[in-house]
């Protein structure tokens, strides 16, 4: 029974989901989604699609220095499956005074950039710009949905009240069981100590560090950027993965020097018990 009332509500916060997007972009406008390739905008694109048509859906995907090239192919690849006109477009933050140095709403700044961008781009052909905001989005933690609000940046996954698990319950729903079980990857910034300059090399470091330990197998994991030392966090699995294999830290060691830190550490917190 409680599994039954469990689809009937999710199956009526889609209905107004849908209503939402058609409400915001009325009868003629185009709907531009703020599409990461993360799991929330996916399904923000997706459903938009099905409210509106592809024909008057536009995904747009801002990337910077502060993108994963991983994320970029991941939109990428969704937009063309659903045949939706795809634009990819320079944010420009890491051009920004403010946001290079790293101030504690570093995320509100570059949000701000973002979709002032954007919206100057609605703007000119008459387009509404939707964002992927959730209903599980705290503001306490994420300091960029106030530029959203300063922006009158709809968010209808909110407004809907979907959070994250039936996010990704709808993805399964329509058939993209593969996002549905994605894992978050905030930009590059987010792995270096607030008031550390953001430069290129540092968020080059990042990546390549991150790019590598996938490659060793660990799924959940950030390296945060001390420089000159590196400090990887990441799930059990992943701890176990490091510390059970001698061999494993040594590549992983010899590698993150070969790529500049110094010293390499592994936080004996488990990922998400610290953030």
């Amino acid at each position: 029974m409680r599994a039954t009332n469990y689809r009937k509500a999710l199956a009526e916060k889609e209905r107004r989901l849908r209503e939402i997007i058609r409400d915001a972009a009325g009868s003629e406008a185009r709907v531009i989604v703020a599409f990461s390739g993360g799991v929330d905008s996916s399904l923000l694109l997706w459903e938009s699609v099905q409210a509106v048509g592809r024909d008057r859906v536009l995904a747009v995907t801002a990337v910077s220095p502060t993108s994963f090239s991983e994320e970029g192919r991941s939109a990428r690849h969704l937009a063309e499956k659903l045949n939706v006109e795809h634009l990819v477009v320079e944010s420009g933050e890491c051009s920004d005074a403010s946001f290079v140095r790293n101030p504690p709403d570093r995320c509100y700044v570059c949000k701000r950039i973002r979709y002032r961008l954007l919206r100057s781009m609605a703007e000119a052909n008459g387009s509404v710009v939707l964002d992927g905001t959730q209903a599980d989005d705290d503001p306490e933690d994420r300091p960029g949905m106030r530029a959203l609000e300063e922006l009158a940046v709809p968010s209808p996954l909110a407004e809907a009240g979907i959070g994250k698990e039936e996010v990704r319950d709808l993805l399964r729903n329509a058939g993209f069981p593969d996002l549905a079980d994605k894992i978050a990857q905030p930009c590059l910034a987010t792995r270096l100590p607030t008031g550390t300059r953001i430069t290129l090399d540092a968020l080059e470091m990042v990546q390549r560090a991150e790019s590598f330990l996938r490659e060793c197998g660990l799924r959940i994991m950030r390296v945060r950027h001390h420089l000159p030392m590196a400090r990887i966090v990441t799930d059990r699995e992943g701890m176990n993965l490091i510390l059970t294999r001698p061999e494993l830290r040594g590549r992983i060691t010899r590698r993150l020097n070969e790529i500049g830190y110094e010293h390499v550490t592994l936080d004996l917190e488990e990922y998400g018990k610290q953030e």
